[in-house]
């Protein structure tokens, strides 16, 4: 249930099929700040690389148009990984710190007493593993599982936050990526084993083995029952593929007077969009770095005859929870009716390509099927990642051996690492 949310829906500009690209935070949040691809902003799992110096981002962007430029983050988005350029305050807080704490609070009093013109990133952690419930929302009658409870508890915290905005606040909501939510039962019960056992790893010996045997036993248990529970997957939640559910997520934008209200767009539409996309709608002085493969959807929006049938967008994924290994790793192109997939950095992977039209589910691979289809579809993606080059050496992106103490630290703050 989710009453604000739909409401802010009939006031904005809806893109109903918009894409992250990647299934992963660091990695999708660089691409939302640079409009860049994974393959140019080089960050592409959790603790790889930091952004090149050189590739601007929105916030720099902003203040180079006289904003005042802040953010809220929390989880991986350490400021090491340099996605803190060009903010005056970024501020990173344990994930702990919601809406609905003493730490919301503050937010909303300050966003209540903020000084235009400003630009702010806020980056919520509560429908993350573990899930943000509040007690008013565990009921059956929010959802019948824990992430689905989250979203409508979440839902009426963003309505309190949304009362202190002043009446001309742009706001750009979208979701880094998606996440595997399963309805069996035994899948519920792993996502609030998640909160006790991160605590019972710090705090109970011999607990951080029995986190570390968790994946196996959620792999052995799905094996027994047949695939029934999807206790693994929920353990995994996203990271592990480039499935539409781990990388199709909402994007709304409400900007009264500059968007309209109530459209809805169905064209195919990615997180590398939003650069130009808000360069233009916010009239601002751009710098001298054009991004490629991006659709301006101001012009989209105000154009809604307007078709983008033969777009693709690029998706990727490193492997899950753990360090990534080679085999792991994970390229797609994603067009409005199909997607192929390949392994990144090794050819031995077998392909899969699907029909979302016939199959939306992705559940059958039709690549022996259709060679030249997948043939043609594998040539557009080596087009695709080709356009671009990294803005930097990858020497320059790189972490020195106290960062990245800091960042694995953080990690296995978070359970990426044991």
């Amino acid at each position: 249930m989710t009453p604000f949310l739909d409401e802010l829906v009939t006031r904005s500009t809806s893109f109903t099929k918009t894409f992250a690209p990647a299934s992963m935070t660091t990695c999708c949040t660089a691409t939302l700040l640079t409009g860049t691809y994974p393959f140019v902003h080089g960050i592409r799992s959790l603790s790889d690389a930091r952004l090149p110096p050189d590739l601007p981002t929105l916030a720099e962007l902003f203040k180079r148009n006289g904003y005042r430029t802040w953010a809220e983050v929390t989880g991986p988005l350490a400021p090491v990984t340099g996605l803190d350029r060009g903010f005056d305050e970024y501020a990173h807080r344990r994930y702990t710190e919601t809406l609905d704490t003493p730490w919301g609070v503050e937010l909303r009093a300050g966003l209540a007493e903020a000084r235009a013109p400003w630009f702010g990133l806020l980056h919520l952690w509560e429908l993350h593993n573990p899930r943000r419930v509040t007690p008013e929302y565990d009921k059956p009658k929010y959802g019948p599982n824990l992430y689905d409870r989250a979203v409508s508890s979440l839902d009426h915290e963003l309505q309190r936050l949304f009362q202190v905005l002043p009446d001309e606040t742009a706001v750009i909501l979208t979701g880094d990526h998606g996440e595997f939510v399963s309805a069996s039962r035994g899948a519920n019960v792993v996502a609030r084993l998640k909160g006790p056992l991160r605590w019972a790893r710090k705090n109970v010996p011999g607990a951080r083995t029995l986190k570390r045997l968790t994946p196996a036993l959620t792999r052995r248990a799905d094996q027994l029952t047949r695939g029934k529970q999807d206790l693994h997957l929920s353990w995994l939640g996203h990271g592990y593929h480039v499935y539409d559910y781990l990388v199709h997520v909402p994007l709304l934008i409400y900007a009264p007077g500059t968007f309209p209200a109530g459209l809805r767009v169905g064209e195919l539409s990615s997180h590398v969009d939003l650069y130009p996309t808000l360069t233009l709608a916010f009239d601002l002085d751009p710098f001298d770095t054009p991004t490629q493969n991006s659709v301006d959807l101001y012009a989209v929006a105000h154009d809604p005859g307007q078709t983008l049938s033969d777009r693709a967008v690029y998706l990727e994924a490193s492997g899950g929870r753990m360090r990534p290994r080679p085999e792991q790793w994970l390229a797609a192109i994603r067009t409005k009716r199909y997607k192929y997939v390949r392994g990144l950095f090794s050819e031995e992977l077998p392909a899969e390509l699907y029909d979302l039209q016939a199959d939306p589910g992705e559940r059958e691979n039709i690549i022996a099927a259709r060679p030249e289809l997948a043939a043609e579809l594998r040539a557009r993606l080596a087009e695709l990642m080709a356009v671009e080059t990294r803005a930097a050496p990858a020497e320059e992106a790189a972490y020195t051996a106290e960062e990245q103490e800091i960042l694995e630290e953080r990690l296995r703050d978070l359970g990426y690492l044991e």
